[in-house]
């Protein structure tokens, strides 16, 4: 079942084609088979047309075409990338607060080791205070830190979970 198109007898449009379209248009009487120059220039005409309603239309982005599936692969392929500089970029900063904690670990202990030495131990053993319990003392001493230390850690953990 064809669907038949009226011709329109009162319009007829005439014009002079370049020479190399008419070299293209024998070219493609040849390859087709099609003998009337005239039903061959209608169907040339009717892709044209088609094509130029189809570049002025936005195809969108959900089409199923060959174009939309490149284009999701595209920016598939983007995300992942950008995905894989982000977790780079993620763990060159981890490893930099690491070793930002580290030498604040380090540095603190150092400071607290030579006031203990420097200071506190001499006026200890001065007061008759034996080697072990000033070792008790300094253990002491660190452990309070540190509990005071993982106490503010988990409040200022629980504040940030609040504030969410």
């Amino acid at each position: 079942m064809s669907k038949r198109r009226v011709m329109a007898k009162a319009k007829v449009h005439g014009f002079s084609p370049w020479v190399d379209q008419v070299d293209a248009i024998n070219q493609i009487m040849k390859d087709t088979g099609e003998r009337n120059e005239s039903a061959l220039l209608r169907k040339l005409v009717d892709e044209a047309l088609n094509a130029r309603r189809k570049k002025s239309q936005s195809v969108p982005l959900t089409e199923n075409s060959d174009h939309a599936g490149v284009r999701l692969k595209t920016i598939e392929s983007l995300l992942m990338h950008l995905v894989g500089h982000a977790d780079t970029s993620f763990r060159i900063h981890d490893v930099s607060v690491w070793r930002f904690y580290r030498t604040i670990l380090a540095e603190a202990y150092a400071n607290r080791r030579l006031s203990w030495e420097s200071v506190v131990r001499p006026q200890l053993r001065a007061a008759g205070i034996d080697v072990n319990e000033l070792e008790r003392q300094f253990a002491l001493a660190e452990a309070r830190a540190r509990d005071h230390a993982y106490g503010e850690a988990e409040r200022i953990k629980q504040s940030q979970e609040t504030a969410k």
